[in-house]
């Protein structure tokens, strides 16, 4: 059995990846878990960072799972896109928690990306109609996925 230590404050939490757990892309190596807290300052400071952290899922594209959202805390998300596009994760896991390993940055997204994503959400075109201008976003390249039980 593997854990992954999560550094909280001054307190060390250990999360189980035992066979409950599914991995996706490469494994996830053990080690501490930046704090989500500490995601959102680097994103500030730094143009491209190793990132490895624990995060609720709040969307995914429901055409092949190829893409998701996460949520970092007041009211910030990252867009989790998956290395090489040589993996992808189940449609149904919106509200699970997931640890995430993988290069992360800012970017700009176009409007027609961001119609594009609307559409493998599923939403209907005249919400897409009203996307009328780019969007800049915290964006995370996954090497790896655990989908936490």
């Amino acid at each position: 059995m593997r854990k992954i230590k999560l550094l909280l404050g001054l307190f060390i939490i250990s999360a189980s990846l035992s066979g409950q757990t599914k991995n996706f892309g490469d494994n996830i190596e053990e080690g501490s878990l930046i704090e989500n807290s500490k995601i959102q300052n680097l994103f500030l400071d730094k143009e491209k960072f190793n990132a490895k952290l624990k995060a609720k899922v709040i969307d995914v594209c429901q055409m092949k799972g190829c893409w998701m959202k996460l949520d970092i805390g007041n009211e910030k998300e990252i867009m989790v896109n998956f290395k090489d596009y040589s993996f992808f994760v189940p449609k149904n896991i919106i509200g699970k928690n997931v640890i995430v390993s993988g290069n992360a940055f800012k970017r700009n997204i176009s409007i027609e990306e961001l119609k594009h994503y609307a559409r493998d959400r599923g939403e209907s075109e005249s919400a897409i109609s009203l996307i009328v201008e780019p969007k800049e976003i915290y964006s995370l390249t996954a090497k790896g996925v655990v989908l936490l039980p």
